[in-house]
């Protein structure tokens, strides 16, 4: 079971290290390193039993995330202008918590993306077809106020996609060019604040982990294309990046039931965007 855990990590490492360029995204999913606190697969003798010695060293997590980027305004040259991100990630993670206090993870999934931006009176925009995303990051546990129960998080990550285009507009009018570039990179890193609360049922007591927190993102989105009706005029974001580089984040991890080796998570973004984050994470 050690080497197998091993092997993993070094996979991890791995994949991080041939990452060449960034990504990034939800905080949560889940952010409280400590639940859920039973496995899916080890056995467990009793519920309130204490976990054996390599479940509590190392836990392997399983995650999907669905998000939805509602808005995300971008600064580029000053010839363009109302230029803005949205769309959806549709993410799975894998990642090892270790000893409760740090947690290397991968992401692996799909974008469903679009730009929109104003070149003088033009309006244009840029649809991308689904296309593949992959990231990685690294959360930790900072530190722990054990009297008050609250615990500092820190979280940084990249991704990046690179779908192919589907439908281009210009002022309404449709544009082909088979070889348009649509391509996101993303990275950010994330100050949280959490404390994790055990509620009392009728059935049965449930966790529920608030958090909150800032974080400082950037992108790059580089989408060009040329357009045969005006084969002059220079159609491209020009590396557009963040307009707003700080945000704020609000979310809650809810473990249904003591004994669940389930949580779930949902998660709200500010400031810098506007998006919505649900996920799902398993210990295996």
């Amino acid at each position: 079971m050690k080497k197998l855990y091993l092997v993993i990590i070094a996979i991890i490492i791995s994949i991080s290290c041939v990452a060449k360029s960034g990504f990034t995204a939800t905080v949560g999913n889940s952010l409280d390193l400590d639940v859920p606190e039973r496995s899916a697969i080890l056995r467990q003798e009793a519920v309130e039993g204490t976990l054996d010695e390599c479940e509590q060293a190392v836990k392997v997590k399983a995650s999907l995330d669905l998000e939805f980027v509602f808005n995300k305004d971008l600064h580029t040259t000053d010839e363009l202008n109302k230029t803005e991100l949205k769309g959806q990630w549709y993410m799975g993670k894998l990642g090892l918590t270790l000893f409760n206090r740090i947690e290397p993870y991968i992401k692996i999934g799909t974008s469903d993306l679009e730009v929109k931006w104003k070149h003088g009176a033009q309006e244009i925009e840029v649809d991308a077809d689904s296309g593949f995303a992959l990231g990685g990051g690294v959360k930790a546990k900072i530190w722990e106020f054990e009297n008050l129960g609250i615990r500092l998080t820190g979280d940084a990550q990249y991704r990046t996609t690179e779908p192919d285009v589907s439908e281009i507009a210009v002022s309404g009018t449709s544009v082909i060019d088979k070889g348009a570039t649509f391509k996101i990179d993303e990275w950010q890193a994330s100050l949280l604040v959490s404390k994790k609360f055990e509620i009392p049922l009728k059935l049965q007591s449930i966790y529920i982990v608030p958090y909150t927190g800032v974080t400082y993102a950037d992108s790059n989105a580089d989408v060009n294309f040329e357009n045969p009706n005006s084969p002059s005029t220079d159609y491209s974001l020009f590396d557009a990046n963040n307009k707003k580089l700080y945000g704020f984040v609000l979310g809650c991890d809810i473990v249904p039931s003591l004994s669940s080796s389930f949580i779930y998570s949902i998660e709200l973004r500010l400031v810098d965007e506007i998006a919505l984050s649900l996920g799902g994470t398993v210990k295996f």
